[in-house]
């Protein structure tokens, strides 16, 4: 059992003071209690025992300053979205597996900030040594204000400025410096003490030891000195003479090659300096293969087109002595947080360009030719492994299901197709109930069984050699309710209104937001996610510059031809939940129009479609779906010998009559029905005429 976690209440709500009170029992009348102990706060062997210890060691904090506290970030050095095993202290420290930041007091206190929608799982996760606070809710505490109740006025904030970014560090470092605390750059600590943690179970992973390799020229369609050229006539535009890439994405882009050091990205763990004379990468030792080398031209380099390999630490070295004049730091992007503080602190202040965007984001988000079709053939494997999944899921023993068995039969089902690389995000199953929280995480404690009596969302992706994919279907077992045919319904309407969409090529990715909301904001419903943001080619699941998102007003980039998004409207009720997801492609419209084709190409289901609720324009565009189903994955389902699947496919895929049609085979029935009619009462008096001319009255009486 877990133990009982404490937060820090936030203030009454203005309706919930604004209550009578209740009479209670007063303190002479309370029978006298010592308060409950926490165990985990007065562990001595906890890691976060260990880090108040160390914080006040000189062999850990490598210098004469000790630390009255110490921040906790999530990321790694590149700031990604979601680092590998051995990047994540925060988990080390806390046991928080998602994203946030904690700080720790020396003399008692433990607390974590974290997104609104993680705040009942860090609660449920977390032991009572911690307080967790919204981080998104302005009402509660934030982290200078927590740390300067604990800590006496001349203070020191210890923290490691490689794992956030220069906006986060520079705004906490100033309000701390505004309550007398000094907030100092502490890089080793943490590592030190993880590397040294005595219980072989909580001890740092090793790195990956997989090397980098080439993603050649059939899905990259460029050459990496055609991408490096391309950059450095940005950074000529822009006055730099340099720039340092520290986005693992952007490195993977710009020097077509791939690696295996994030759970859900094909990435290398690397910084590259591209400048007007060279390119230097930094890498571990080892990571870079022999063809990536000869490649990148690293050996007999002298010219500038040619590549420069050093050591991965001595990225923040190099920097602070590099001679260009003018060092592009990008900035914070969409999903992308820019550089790290650490890498901005080590360019000298004078030689520093800030507030720019990365330019590799938009060169990277505009897939060309080879990419596109590297995408489309990712999406046919991946359209071949959910069929297979869900024909197969529908005929099992629903008894033996649970949500997290489901997701590692998704898992096990891609691995079956050809060019598999991993997952490219974390597998979500949600039955019944769990559907109605959108970022649902199905956990040993919450898992739910699966039975017959709601909705089951799916949601998962793939990396494959050629492209990145992620999808979400809901399915139900049993037989759907009013309420659930309408809820999917009018879902399905919302991925139809966005996927037929066709708009000015100067309209902004977020205000196409509410093309895909309308159907749901006319049934009063809404949900609190993007509808999308855009998708990498076998690269990061979450990419910039584009989301779809009214309520942005920043980001209000442009969508491009060549660019892929994701579509991913939702329905969430108390008992059940509806969503569905497809990536698209947008493509070019005449008179510089952009409209989308579907890239997933995986069927929805029949039963849970109320068709009365469609328009014709929506059922002939749900026929054009599953008519490109049939054809583009209907052949490669044959080739593969799943005939089984290939016929559930085509169920499910069964064209759908629109209601005007419908409506005129009924109205012209029923006209030949009475036309029919007619006729026959027509020929019978024929007949009867006919027999009594020939046998007379008494004869036809007789008969």
């Amino acid at each position: 059992m877990m133990p009982t976690t404490t937060t820090t209440p936030a203030p009454l709500p203005t309706l919930l003071s604004s209550r009578p009170m209740m009479s209670v029992t007063t303190a002479e009348e309370m029978p006298s209690m010592p308060p409950p102990v926490c165990p985990d706060s007065t562990s001595t062997t906890s890691p976060l025992a260990r880090l108040r210890i160390a914080m006040r060691n000189a062999s850990f904090t490598q210098m004469n300053a000790f630390f009255d506290a110490f921040l906790v970030f999530y990321s790694d050095e590149h700031l990604s979205e979601e680092p590998s095993a051995e990047e994540r202290r925060l988990e080390y420290i806390s046991g928080w597996e998602g994203a946030g930041t904690a700080a720790v007091a020396a003399d008692g206190g433990a607390a974590i900030w974290v997104a609104s929608s993680d705040v009942s799982r860090a609660i449920a996760t977390l032991t009572c040594a911690w307080q967790v606070f919204d981080a998104d809710d302005p009402n509660q505490q934030n982290i200078p204000e927590w740390i300067a109740e604990r800590v006496n006025p001349r203070g020191r904030v210890g923290g490691d400025a490689r794992l956030t970014s220069s906006a986060e560090w520079q705004s906490l470092s100033s309000k701390l410096q505004l309550l007398g605390l000094q907030m100092m750059h502490v890089p080793t600590l943490l590592d030190t003490l993880w590397s040294e943690e005595p219980d072989p179970a909580r001890r740092r992973p090793d790195f990956s030891k997989i090397v980098a390799n080439l993603h050649h020229m059939e899905y990259t369609g460029m050459s990496w000195r055609d991408k490096v050229s391309a950059v450095r006539e940005e950074l000529r535009a822009m006055g730099a003479d340099a720039m340092v890439v520290t986005a693992l994405d952007e490195v993977a882009w710009l020097l077509n090659i791939r690696g295996r050091d994030l759970p859900y990205a094909p990435l290398l763990k690397a910084f590259v300096v591209v400048s007007a004379r060279e390119v230097r990468v930094y890498a571990p030792p080892g990571k870079l293969s022999m063809p990536v080398r000869e490649a990148l031209a690293v050996y007999n380099c002298y010219t500038n087109n040619c590549t420069r390999v050093n050591d991965y630490v001595n990225i923040y070295a190099d920097l602070r002595r590099a001679t260009e004049t003018k060092i592009l730091i990008p900035a914070a992007g969409t999903f992308q947080r820019g550089a790290s503080a650490a890498i901005t602190q080590s360019i000298p202040q004078n030689k520093r360009l800030t507030g720019i965007i990365s330019p590799i984001i938009y060169l990277k988000a505009q897939k060309n030719e080879a990419e596109a079709n590297g995408m489309r053939k990712a999406h046919l494997r991946d359209a071949v492994a959910m069929c297979t999944l869900l024909n197969y899921l529908e005929k099992q023993n629903k008894a033996t299901m649970s949500e997290v068995s489901v997701a590692q039969i998704v898992d096990m089902t891609r691995e079956t197709q050809a060019g598999y690389v991993g997952r490219a995000m974390k597998t979500r199953v949600a039955f019944g109930p769990s559907g109605s929280d959108p970022d649902y995480r199905a956990t040993p404690q919450s898992n739910r069984r699966v039975f017959t009596n709601s909705t089951l969302i799916i949601r998962s992706g793939g990396q494959y050699d050629e492209g990145t994919t992620v999808v979400t279907r809901t399915v139900h077992y049993g037989v759907p309710s009013k309420e659930v045919r309408r809820g999917y319904t009018i879902v399905l309407r919302a991925v139809a209104a966005l996927a037929t969409l066709q708009a000015p090529s100067s309209l902004p990715a977020a205000h196409a937001d509410p093309v895909a909301r309308a159907p749901l904001w006319a049934a009063k419903q809404d949900y609190v996610h993007p509808t999308g943001h855009g998708l990498g080619a076998a690269l990061n699941r979450r990419e910039d510059p584009v989301v779809i998102d009214y309520r942005q007003d920043k980001n209000l980039h442009t969508l491009s031809e060549g660019y892929y998004i994701t579509s991913e409207p939702g329905w969430y009720e108390a008992k059940f939940g509806v969503q569905l997801g497809n990536v698209l492609e947008v493509i070019s419209k005449s008179n510089m129009y952009i409209g989308f084709r579907e890239a997933t190409l995986i069927p929805y289901e029949p039963k849970l479609i109320e068709r009365n609720m469609l328009t014709d324009y929506e059922i002939h565009w749900l026929n054009a779906y599953n008519d490109r189903i049939r054809k583009i994955v209907g052949p490669e389902l044959k080739d593969q010998g799943l005939t089984d699947v290939y016929y559930w496919m085509m169920n499910k895929t069964v064209h759908i009559e629109p209601l005007a049609t419908a409506k005129k085979h009924t109205s012209s029935s029923a006209t030949l029905s009475r036309a029919l009619d007619i006729s026959f009462v027509l020929v019978g008096a024929v007949i009867v005429q006919g027999l009594l001319s020939l046998n007379g009255h008494n004869r036809i009486g007789e008969c």
